[in-house]
């Protein structure tokens, strides 16, 4: 119903219009979605890789991910995790990330010199995982990216046999190979992009709003002999001879009081004396969320009593039963002729706005 750059989920429920109620249309507006370190191709949603041992060996993963270390909320450094399973354990970890395979140390024949890998963990014999952090700095990488890496992820692995002793292997995170013969080492490529930093989950309503025409507005409480429901706010403006008028619209003002409400947009009256052009024209934006005011719905009435009546003939301020409506707008202007008036007239203009946080009264 609304064209918003949001993933949005909508709520609808039905509240009428108290004094301290509002109205009630509910959307939770969530952010974008984080783009994490991918493995392989950019747009792969892949983080990680197989750790082989033995070439054939399913030992673990190596995950890569781009992280914030200190607490700041911008990521600034890479994250690379070994974990195995399946009872295989580390016993030590080389690693070798730069900009192209030309960077990689190898010796004459093409294979890697993992002792020359610019990270190494030294003797972990016995742990199951180990990670390497990486500021963005070392790297050369500035947010937002991406940037591909040439990256091999060397391990040295073993597992219990029993009594003792145990299985060793070589391993090597999943990829391509280095060489075509000989040693089975493989290198692969990474992209890194910035995690889009989510803010909270924000929850849009919408409120009652009323034109308002100052000396010639009566607050819906003091009708209260004549109507029903006194406790609703509101405004009927008049009597108003021919003319052009402009009112201020006033949301979420409970008891009429405009010093709770926000002043949302404008109603322009032009009244010849037998049709009345009525206009809501709506702007600004609602400073704790960002969006503009729209409308949802309006309701109008113009007519030579203060109140329209219902179809038992009663005096009513409830806006479903004002003669002019409209419901599933989207957007700041809307307009309403009414023919047929003669003598004075009295206006009453509803309106149903969007834009405010579900956490205001």
């Amino acid at each position: 119903m609304k064209n918003k750059l949001f993933i949005i989920l909508s709520v609808l429920t039905s509240v009428f219009f108290t004094a301290c109620q509002t109205e009630n249309t509910i959307d939770s507006i969530a952010g974008p979605t984080l783009n994490k370190v991918e493995v392989g191709t950019l747009g792969s949603n892949n983080s990680s890789q197989i750790l082989y041992a033995g070439q054939t060996i399913n030992a673990g993963k190596v995950t890569y991910d781009d992280i914030d270390t200190d607490n700041n909320g911008t990521t600034d450094a890479l994250q690379i995790t070994y974990a195995t399973t399946n009872g295989w354990e580390l016993t030590e970890v080389q690693f070798f990330i730069g900009n192209s395979l030309a960077d990689m140390p190898v010796n004459k024949s093409g294979n890697p010199q993992i002792g020359l890998f610019p990270y190494k963990s030294g003797n972990i014999t016995g742990q199951t995982s180990y990670t390497i952090v990486i500021p963005f700095t070392t790297l050369g990488f500035t947010c937002p990216g991406p940037e591909d890496y040439v990256v091999a992820a060397h391990a040295s692995v073993r597992k219990s046999l029993g009594g003792g002793s145990y299985q060793t292997e070589t391993g090597w995170g999943d990829g391509a190979r280095l060489v075509q013969r000989g040693n089975w080492a493989m290198y692969n490529t990474i992209y890194i992009t910035c995690d889009v930093v989510l803010p909270p989950v924000l929850e849009v309503k919408t409120e009652t709003a009323f034109a308002f025409d100052g000396d010639q507005s009566g607050c819906f409480a003091n009708y209260s002999e004549f109507i029903s429901n006194p406790n609703r706010w509101g405004w009927t403006n008049g009597p108003l001879t021919a003319g052009v008028y402009d009112m201020p619209i006033y949301a979420g003002a409970g008891q009429c009081d405009i010093t709770k409400g926000t002043l949302v947009g404008n109603l322009n009256v032009n009244y010849n004396g037998s049709t009345a052009v009525v206009t809501y024209t709506l702007n600004g934006n609602n400073p704790s969320t960002g969006l503009p005011y729209t409308l949802e719905e309006v309701h109008l009435y113009v007519g030579s009593e203060e109140f329209p009546r219902n179809k038992q003939n009663e005096l009513t301020i409830a806006p479903g039963q004002y003669p002019k409506k409209a419901s599933d707008l989207n957007g700041q202007t809307y307009t309403f002729t009414v023919n047929n008036l003669s003598g004075s007239v009295y206006v009453i203009a509803h309106a149903v706005v969007y834009g405010f946080p579900a956490s205001s009264n």
